[in-house]
């Protein structure tokens, strides 16, 4: 029983000594300071890259490509104003970003070609599975199939 406590005892002062431990070992130097960013700030891909990625899947034309990504921009920025709306209900605040969402993939829609839009919306649904298999990430800001990954 000693041995026990003895172990419990070391167990114990081994996790109060790394408590302390400062963070700044475990940060990459090169890293962003991301002490000041709130914990549920959601990175947000770059709309070019985005565009790339769609121009690539979609087989864009590179006028197809530029208004796509002056979409993405407009909504990216839309999307940063209302995350950091602090004054919003967060029921209203999921409707807001659905409803940015929407009104980008409409627009998106426009640029595209009907056979585009059958390969886009393909993407999106691609998306939410894999969305959905992974434990239902939030789908507050991914709608529109931006991942990072998916295009």
């Amino acid at each position: 029983m000693n041995r026990f406590a003895l172990r419990f005892a070391l167990l114990g002062f081994a996790l109060g000594v790394v408590s302390f431990v400062p963070v700044t070992f475990a940060q990459d130097s090169n890293a962003p300071d991301s002490s000041n960013v709130p914990a549920q700030q959601h990175r947000m891909p770059d709309p070019q890259k985005q565009a790339s990625r769609l121009a690539r899947r979609l087989g864009l034309s590179d006028d197809q490509a530029s208004r796509l990504a002056t979409i993405l921009q407009d909504r990216q920025q839309q999307l940063s104003a209302v995350r950091s709306d602090s004054s919003l209900a967060p029921q209203d605040r999921r409707a807001k970003l659905r409803s940015i969402q929407q009104a980008a993939d409409t627009q998106i829609d426009g640029v595209l070609t009907p056979e585009q839009q059958k390969q886009y919306a393909a993407l999106k649904q691609n998306m939410r599975d894999r969305r959905q298999a992974a434990g239902g990430a939030s789908a507050s800001g991914m709608d529109s199939g931006s991942d990072n990954d998916s295009h």
